[in-house]
Parts: C-alpha cells; structure tokens; sequence
C-alpha cells in the first residue's frame, strides 16, 4: 500500500511539474508573439517602471550623447537663442577644424581671406559663376574689397583661395542644414530630451527650453533638470558629473567629445541633459514607454502564475539535485564498501593501458606493433569472455533455485577465484534451500496424516453419537428441557462432523493431495442446482438471491466433486455472514477465454481485515465469533480452485464482500 502511496505522489509530482512547465511556456509564448522579448519578461516581473528599464538606460544614453551634439551645433550658430549670420569664418580655419568666430581681432585680420557666417549660407544657396575664369562675387570678403585684391596683398594663389571658398560654402550649407532641421526636431513639443550649454565665459546659453534662456543661476539649472527624473550634469571646471538614469553614457569623456565637435565657447562651461520621464512630447522614448506599460498591462494576468510555476519547477530542481547528491553519496559509500574489488578492477584496467602504450612505444607502428597489440587485445578479450560466461552460468543457477528447478550443484573447477567464491556460496544456497524444501514437504505430510488420523478417531464415536441423537429424537419425551438439551446435542454434533470433514478437505487441498477427475463441466447449471438448493436457507434470513446467467450453457475443463465444493462454501459464506434482509447478487460472465461467476453481499459485520486474510485457514469476517463456521471455507474454495488452474479473487469495500472464481473455457478435447 505504502508503494502505490509512492507512485501516486510521484505521479502527481510530474504532473503538477508538467503543468507549471505548461505555464511558464504559455506565458513566454504569449509574450513572444506579443513582440516582448526576455529582457521585457525579466524587468516586468521585477516590477521596474519604465525608467529603470535596460531599453531605456540605453536609450538614455544615445540621448544624451545626441544633445551634447545639438548643444555644440547651437554655440556654433547661434547667439541669445537665435540664429546669428554675423559670426565670422575664416576659410583655412574652418576647412582646418571647423573653427567659427564672433569677431576677428585687428591683427588675424591679414591672416586669412574671412566672410560672414550668413554670406557665405546665402551664397552656398545661390550657387557659384564664373566669367573666363574668374569668380563672380555675390559677397564681398570681409577686409578687403575681392578674393584678388586678398591675393595680390596676401600672396597667395587665386585658384587656391577659390577652393577653399567653394569647399567652405559647401561645408557651411551641410552644417546650417543640420542646425536647421534640428531646430524642428529638438523643440519641447517635438522631443523629451532637454539639453542647456551654458558658456560661463560670456554667459551665452544654449538651449531647447525656452523658459531658461534668459536664466543664469547654476542651481535653477540643476533644479530643472533634476527634477526630470533622468538627467546628466557636466561641469568643466571641476571636470564633475551629476547623473541618474542615463545608462552607461559615462563612460565617455565630454570634454573630449565636444571639442572633437569643435564646441564654440568663450571660457569654461556647464552642460545639462535630462529627459523628461512624464513623456508630454511624442517622440521614441515616449513610444517605447507606451509599449513598455502595454506590455505590463498584458502580462499582469500571467505574472502570478509564472511566479508560482517557476518557485515550484526551483523547488523541484532543489529537490532532484538532492536526490542526485544521496546517490553520489550512496555510490561512493558502495566504491568504499567494495574497496578491493574496485582497486583490483582500477589496477588490471591501468595496467593494460600501460601494457598497450609500452608496446607501441618499443615497438613503432609497423607490423611487428600491431601484430603484438593484436596478441594482447585478444587476450584480454578471453579472458573478458570467459569472465562473462562463468557469470551466465551462476545467473542461470541462481534462476533455477529461484523457480525451484535447479537440483544440480555449479562445478567450481575452472573459475575465476571471485567466481569460485559465487559458485560456492550458490551452492550452499541451493542445499539449505532444498533441505528446507523437503523439511516442509515432510512437516506437510506428517500433518496432513495427523489430520486425517485424528479425523478418523473422531469419525467412529462421533458417527455413534449422532446415531443414538436420531434415535432418541425419535422417541417422545415428554421432558421439554430434554427436548431442548436434545436439539442442542444434534446441532452440536453435526457441526463437529463438518468441522472433521472440512479439515481433511482442507488439508488434502493445500497439499496438493487430491486426485482430480477433469470433466467437461456446464457452470451455469452447476450454478443453477446449488442456487435452488440454497433458496430456503436465503430466505429464512431474509436474503434475495438476484441471478445474472448468459443464455447458453457455460463450460470448463474441472473436477466436478471439486467445483460444487467450491460453489457450495461460498453459498455457505452469503448465509452465515450476510447482512439479512439485502440482496445477494450472483453473476456468470464468459468474456471469450475464461468463464468466471461471482458472488456479491453486503456483510452484517465490518470487515476489517484484508482479502488476503480472509482466505488463511481459521480466519472468519465475524471477528466476534457469534456465527458457527469453521473458518475454513474460503481458505478451501481457494486451495481447490487453484489446483484446478482457476483464480480466486475476493474484492473487499467497506462491508461490501465479492468474491470472483474464474477457469479457463473447456477444450473440445476434455471429457464429456
């Protein structure tokens, strides 16, 4: 019982495993076909908002890195917030690193042909023309009246200066192109990422909210952007960092990544990213936020169960690993155990590697090497062989002792000293088992001869007793206690001769001590017979016998004697021990290979033992003894059924009793 225990918790076990692995599955298949990835699965069920998310970190930092760019861009266009023409450029520094001035000092004025930021844009757009060879000038260089009066007091070449002119116009078209599309895609309306420079050489700010243009206090700056939730604040004085919620972007350095941009300042300066994470502005990042709460919204309902499904697969896991662990435990207490054996083992085994890498050591690789590499491997094949065939021969030893075949004794001669020592101790085994065989066998006889000589002795006297009981009862006494202890002695006396009786049958049937007289037997009308003689006795306890018979006769290959034994002590079971006033049910059912009828009652007294108990000799379901069996006839109706080859099977439920006699269906062959 403790077994079927087991297996059922562990089937249960599986189960629930199985559906917590269903579980988790439906859930990251939900997610997947959603388009949520396991990063998304992973932030969602540690419960981050969007902000603390690694998309974000990622995206925080590309923000940041992208303003400082815009930020650059404007202190190299524009002036109090708006775009200013009249910054000066000067063609050789420009074309060199970029380089725009707000004014030219009076002695760099000589140093280079210079043009206005605005005229040069203008002229880009118009486009450039020439007259036999000679640019035609929209816009006049500043200092000097033409590009060749530059050259003539310059000294330089005229084509060169023209290059640079036309290179400079192009570069500038591209980088007021950028500076304009930027000033749409930075606005407040169009993005949420804040950024502010501000030159603290001259006091220019830099910056796509309006609201802090005309400021000029460090800490309103730091207030702003802190209060965005995700900021990142750089200081060139100190050369400092203030930062939350920006990712990985520190790990650049700004001082070098502006002046890679050619950042236009006056002195020192503070810079201000943030990103405002109430997201107002429709742009990426509030996107990926509107994606980000859908998602947590769709996978709420799956959240709690994944939990729990995934705390009992851990659980589950911890448990296997546990279990894993005994078992090392267990195989290395049995490699310590069996210390000897696995030596030897280990040592033969290192030994023939040795043996092999010796070998081809000293004797190269030609054929000399695999001939004796051969030589050595079919040896240890021998012996492997002839190892294995001395075990199938104590296998099949120990196969007969254990289906009480095996009367021949292993010849120990030839083993292996391990197998020499298995053979003896299986032959001693064979001998106890087979001396204690024929002890039983004799204890067996001797009681069942006790038995029948004692039943015997009893027969002679007890056959007088019952005779004079009949005679007297045939005499009238007018004594009504005599009368009474009369009836007394009659049932008495009667019961004793079936007791005597039932213990010779029950003695010859466990023995095996019967000689059977195989017939072709109708179940069915052997059923019939006793149930009509049986009909009075059911009703004077008030049980109603309800038959369920197949049209056609029933056969089987039985001892016909044997068979209405058995049917009749089960009839006599339902009479003592059934509940009075119920029914009796009695049912003959052929399914195409065997016959098999049954009886089923309700018993008056609670069973509280097993069917296997049942059926031990002396063992009654009326633990009380109030009924006056011999406790012998299950035991009987088992014993012959299954010397007839059948089956006898007792079904117990409560006080629900059934008992099952099945046989094989008759060979046309069996008498008739």
């Amino acid at each position: 019982m403790k077994k079927k225990h087991i297996s059922l918790l562990r089937g249960i076990a599986v189960c629930v495993n199985a559906a917590a692995a269903a579980v988790l599955a439906v859930g990251f298949v939900a997610g997947m076909r959603a388009g949520y990835g396991s990063e998304t699965w992973k932030e969602i069920l540690g419960g981050k908002n969007y902000v603390e998310t690694a998309e974000f970190q990622e995206q925080a930092a590309s923000s940041v890195y992208d303003a400082l760019e815009a930020a650059v861009r404007d202190s190299r266009m524009e002036k109090d917030g708006q775009y200013d023409p009249q910054r000066i450029i000067r063609l050789r520094d420009y074309l060199d690193n970029g380089t725009i001035y707000d004014e030219m000092p009076e002695k760099e004025k000589g140093n280079g042909i210079c043009y206005r930021l605005g005229d040069l844009y203008q002229w880009s757009l118009k486009g450039t023309s020439y007259s036999d060879d000679v640019l035609n000038e929209s816009y006049k260089p500043l200092f000097y009246g033409s590009i060749q009066e530059y050259c003539n007091e310059c000294d330089e070449e005229y084509k060169a200066v023209v290059d640079q002119l036309v290179k400079s116009m192009k570069q500038i078209q591209r980088e007021v192109a950028l500076y304009q599309e930027q000033q749409k895609n930075w606005s407040a309306q169009a993005t949420n990422v804040r950024y502010l420079l501000w030159d603290l050489g001259n006091g220019n700010v830099y910056t796509n909210v309006d609201s802090l243009q005309s400021e000029n206090s460090q800490d309103t700056f730091a207030a702003y952007f802190k209060s965005l939730g995700s900021y990142y604040i750089y200081d060139s004085r100190t050369i400092s960092v203030a930062q939350q919620n920006v990712g990985d972007y520190y790990s650049y350095n700004t001082h070098d990544l502006l002046e890679g941009w050619n950042i236009h300042l006056a002195g020192e300066y503070l810079v201000y990213v943030g990103i405002d994470t109430t997201f107002p502005a429709t742009d990426v990042l509030s996107a990926a936020a509107q994606k980000y709460q859908e998602a947590d919204q769709n996978l709420q309902p799956y959240i709690l169960p994944m939990v729990a499904a995934a705390v009992l697969l851990v659980v589950t896991a911890i448990w296997i690993l546990v279990l894993l662990l005994r078992l090392l435990w267990n195989m290395a207490l049995v490699i310590l155990n069996h210390a000897g054996i696995v030596m030897r083992v280990s040592i033969c085994f290192v030994s023939y590697l040795l043996l092999q890498i010796l070998l081809w050591v000293l004797s190269g690789k030609g054929v000399l090497s695999v001939a004796m590499l051969a030589g050595v491997n079919l040896v240890v094949l021998a012996v492997l062989v002839t190892d294995g065939m001395q075990r199938q021969k104590l296998l099949t030893a120990i196969q007969e002792i254990n289906s009480e075949e095996g009367n021949t004794r292993i010849s120990e001669s030839g083993l292996f000293a391990i197998n020499r020592q298995m053979a003896a101790a299986v032959n001693d085994l064979g001998d106890g088992l087979r001396h204690a065989l024929q002890e039983q066998m004799k204890s067996e006889r001797m009681k069942a001869d006790l038995i029948t000589n004692v039943s015997h002795d009893l027969k002679t006297p007890l056959t007088s007793i019952i005779n004079y009981v009949d005679l007297l009862k045939r005499e009238e006494l007018h004594n009504e206690k005599a009368n009474e202890y009369l009836e007394v002695l009659d049932q008495k006396s009667q019961r004793l001769k079936q007791l005597t009786e039932d213990l010779v049958e029950a003695s010859r049937a466990s023995s095996g001590n019967v000689v059977l007289d195989i017939r072709r037997i109708d179940v069915k009308e052997l059923l019939m017979q006793t149930s009509g003689e049986f009909v009075e006795r059911f009703e004077a306890r008030g049980l109603q016998l309800i038959e369920n018979f197949p049209q056609n006769p029933q056969y089987v290959d039985a001892d016909g004697r044997r068979l209405w034994r058995i049917i009749e002590n089960l009839f006599r079971n339902v009479e003592k021990y059934a509940m009075p006033h119920t029914r009796v049910y009695l049912d003959l059912i052929n399914d195409g290979d065997r016959v098999a009828f049954s009886l089923k009652n309700i018993s008056e007294n609670p069973l509280n033992i097993s069917p296997e108990e049942l059926t031990e000799r002396f063992t009654r379901g009326d633990e009380s003894r109030s009924t006056e069996g011999s406790g012998l006839g299950l035991s009987i109706a088992k014993d012959l059924t299954e010397i007839q080859k059948g089956t006898f099977e007792i079904y117990l439920d409560g006080d629900l009793f059934k008992v099952t006699v099945s046989f094989p269906i008759a060979s046309e062959t069996a008498e008739s």
